[in-house]
């Protein structure tokens, strides 16, 4: 009864934060500035996924964002000159294109897109684009494995 009532009460925040049903949730996340987050459909939120929403992401349809996975469009700039509670924030958007998967505990900085059906090793630190039905892992992700190779 108790899994039943937690699975009601994580798909009413996810239907209540981005306003469909075709969503799929398997643990607690959290959004912070859900306005400027944009989800399709048949999306799978897996436990501790974190989405900032800064200032806009973007996640297509048929795409996993598994456990403890990070979209992060927002950061401090790289100011040496201001002391770091007084630097300006930089940000961009992030896109998760169609058909893509964040691998666990994966984090995607600023300004990325993930092309669509490509698939993020867990762990990995995207800083760049990643080309569509490409594989990357590492730290910062690099491609290991390219469309059709």
């Amino acid at each position: 009864m108790l899994g039943r009532l937690r699975r009601l009460w994580l798909w009413l925040k996810a239907w209540w934060l981005f306003g469909h049903r075709r969503i799929h949730v398997y643990g607690d996340f959290t959004a912070i500035n859900p306005r400027n987050i944009r989800v399709g459909s048949n999306v799978a939120i897996n436990h501790g996924a974190f989405l900032l929403g800064r200032t806009g992401i973007t996640i297509g349809n048929d795409v996993v964002l598994s456990a403890r996975c990070m979209l992060i469009d927002g950061g401090l700039a790289l100011d040496d000159s201001a002391p770091t509670v007084e630097r300006a924030h930089s940000e961009a958007p992030i896109v998760v294109e169609d058909g893509a998967w964040i691998g666990a505990g994966a984090i995607v900085l600023a300004g990325v897109t993930i092309g669509r059906n490509s698939i993020v090793g867990a762990g990995s630190v995207v800083t760049r684009d990643v080309p569509p039905d490409a594989v990357v892992a590492g730290n910062p992700a690099r491609v290991i494995r390219r469309p059709h190779g």
